[in-house]
């Protein structure tokens, strides 16, 4: 949830201020819109372990998920933008023999913000957001979550980009802050490194249009369940795959995760909470984006 408005950072500014690297690569600074699929295949016979055991069936899982972002207007220096994403979670949230959820788990996800230029390549930008995050059942405002975010970038050379920001959610009756770190920075003419809030990626060219990937990725979810239940994950995976220039913008990726470090909270009907690690974990992510 963390990556979007650091993208923005990058991309709004570059309309406002015309900024680009000057490099061969074909990588974008950040990705307009994208759509991603990701099964979990079944490894000896289980996907996730923990207290709340996610199994759609015994044979499939997936998770599939969407972006849209546009800008939305100027005003003297002030770059409008909005965004959409949406995620659908085909996972059975289990507790004892009971099944939690009702259906597929949905997130809906819009917000808004602004962008505005500094000195010496400096950028800010503020962002907020509002989102449902349920499985439909009987939704009312314990499925509802807000999200703001402030960040500042600053240009350090022609091949070096950092940011700094803070990201505040909220979520099931609480707050939780979470620090932002952005960096952009060309290493050689082959070789890319990106800290994009909540993944750290390597990017090695093979030619300008296609390169090997390979980083971490952070992520969490949580989704309001039936009888104000709930359900949350947070986990960390190594990534490693490729990224492929299709041509007018479009970039296509695989990449494979694996699960090192994954924590799920389960909240009950009757307000008690059950957290347990994660044991295992593996999936391909396919990725189609649009990106400048």
């Amino acid at each position: 949830m963390l990556t979007a408005a650091f993208k923005h950072v990058v991309l709004l500014a570059c309309l406002a201020r015309g900024f680009a690297f000057a490099m061969n690569m074909q990588d974008p600074d950040t990705d307009f819109a994208f759509l991603e699929f990701e099964p979990y295949p079944s490894v000896g016979g289980d996907r996730f372990s923990g207290l709340p055991v996610a199994k759609s069936s015994e044979h499939r899982a997936w998770r599939l998920a969407g972006q849209l972002s546009f800008p939305a207007g100027k005003a003297g220096d002030n770059q409008f933008f909005g965004s959409f994403k949406s995620t659908l979670l085909d996972r059975d949230i289990i507790y004892g023999n009971r099944i939690l959820n009702d259906g597929v788990l949905q997130r809906y996800w819009m917000s808004g913000g602004s962008t505005w230029p500094g000195s010496d390549g400096q950028n800010s930008l503020v962002l907020a957001g509002v989102g449902v995050n349920s499985d439909f059942a009987d939704v009312s405002l314990y499925d509802f979550n807000t999200e703001w975010i402030a960040s500042h970038s600053w240009t350090l050379n022609p091949s070096l980009i950092l940011g700094l920001g803070l990201d505040v959610q909220q979520y099931f009756h609480k707050y939780q802050p979470y620090p932002l770190v952005f960096l952009d920075w060309k290493v050689t003419d082959r070789t890319k490194l990106k800290w994009d809030a909540d993944y750290l990626e390597m990017r090695r060219f093979l030619n300008p249009w296609l390169c090997f990937t390979a980083g971490l990725r952070l992520n969490l979810e949580f989704f309001a369940l039936k009888q104000d239940a709930d359900f949350e994950y947070r986990s960390m995976g190594l990534e490693t795959g490729f990224q492929y220039a299709v041509g007018g913008n479009f970039y296509a990726r695989i990449k494979y995760k694996e699960l090192v470090y994954g924590r799920e909270t389960l909240g009950l009907p009757d307000g008690s909470h059950h957290t347990r690690g994660m044991d295992a974990g593996r999936s391909l992510r396919l990725n189609l984006a649009y990106g400048l």
